[in-house]
């Protein structure tokens, strides 16, 4: 069942699972009701015009305190399009546990952090957003030793949340399928390679390939399955990426809802991933990227996933879109007159996915609000 743009502030009942995906055009969030008023948030991208975390404006307009609600708050992976507010959420969701990459736990990563700490970049990156995350999770520590102060780390097979009917009113396990071993060797002589020499002007701080050491999720609530593919994409070496996750992978168990790798971009496309991980035309859910030469998803990019399924639904406007093309004379003026530009990406778009796990058959409610949009 389908109902597009319904009230987005009627908060899920406490026997209803909830999926939400926030993106604005480059970022992504989800959040995840597993019932009884206990909160999942994944990633964190701003709503700009509220200019606060996507997830913490929609907690609050359900009348969800983020500080008693939220038990799990994880970043997949340092790219700045999936941890742009990160820290505001944690400082936010005090009672929640940090979960991140294993990759992050390197020395070397946490030797980033501090030198980009300064701030002496124009720009903030993924590095100093999560500087800003450890000085939280410090004076969690130093203050009440509360659960929530020590980060978990995740790596391919960690068990990162579960409870069952006796504390809960269902039964979820929430599992990283990602990063691998492998995966997680070569971003540690990634990550050591960012750190500048002295006297080097520091550049901005992008892995460029942490893709790779992104946490794929998979959800399990009752008999029903989600996956999460993070940015996750494909590698050469079968030990890395989507060839490692469906080495490993229970083929007896399939995911009814998909959040699609990467931007649904090619280099994340697994055909093997969505026959053998997902049921027979599942919801998927898809956040576009429109930034830089080629914006994610292109017109072959959905025609592909629309081999496995015919419920895609995006977060944004649409598919293969491309900023304005102005006139030559038009575009040198501009260049004239204003000083720097930036991409103006409209509202924030919300798909979100409702169903009762203890229903006979799995029959979701999917609403879209804020220009979120099924693909045809």
């Amino acid at each position: 069942m389908t109902n597009l743009d319904g009230k987005s502030t009627t908060p899920p009942e406490s026997n209803q699972i909830e999926l939400s995906i926030f993106g604005p055009g480059i970022g992504e969030c989800i959040v995840l009701h597993l019932g009884n008023n206990k909160w999942v948030v994944i990633d964190s991208c701003k709503d700009k015009s509220a200019g606060i975390p996507a997830a913490i404006k929609y907690l609050k307009e359900l009348q969800v305190n983020p500080s008693s609600s939220v038990k799990l708050f994880i970043v997949t992976h340092w790219d700045d399009d999936h941890i742009g507010g990160a820290s505001e959420i944690l400082a936010e969701c005090s009672n929640a546990r940090f979960c991140c990459s294993c990759a992050l736990l390197s020395k070397e990563f946490l030797k980033l952090t501090e030198i980009y700490s300064e701030r002496s970049l124009m720009i903030s990156s993924g590095a100093d957003e999560f500087w800003r995350i450890f000085q939280i999770l410090l004076e969690r520590r130093e203050g009440s030793r509360k659960q929530s102060a020590g980060p978990v780390w995740a790596k391919a097979d960690t068990v990162l949340l579960e409870t069952n009917k006796e504390s809960h009113c269902f039964d979820v396990k929430i599992r990283a399928l990602s990063p691998s071993d492998g995966a997680l060797t070569l971003a540690f002589n990634e990550i050591a390679q960012l750190i500048p020499n002295e006297n080097v002007p520091r550049r901005r701080a992008v892995a460029q390939k942490s893709n790779h050491v992104s946490v794929a999720l998979w959800i399990t609530i009752e008999k029903a399955h989600i996956l999460l593919g993070a940015d996750l994409e494909n590698h050469p070496n079968q030990n890395i990426g989507w060839q490692a996750v469906l080495f490993k992978h229970d083929r007896s168990q399939q995911a009814a809802i998909v959040k699609v790798p990467h931007h649904g971009s090619f280099d994340a496309y697994s055909s093997e991933m969505w026959n053998v991980m997902a049921v027979s035309d599942p919801i998927a859910l898809l956040t576009p990227f429109a930034s830089g030469v080629k914006p994610l998803p292109s017109q072959s990019d959905v025609k592909r996933i629309q081999r496995h399924t015919s419920q895609i639904f995006c977060t944004g406007r649409g598919i293969g879109w491309h900023p304005i093309r102005r006139n030559p004379a038009v575009e040198r003026s501009i260049r004239e007159t204003v000083r720097t530009r930036r991409l103006i990406h409209g509202p924030m778009g919300h798909v979100r996915v409702r169903y009762y796990p203890n229903a006979k058959s799995f029959t979701p409610t999917i609403e879209t609000f804020k220009g979120a949009l099924l693909l045809k």
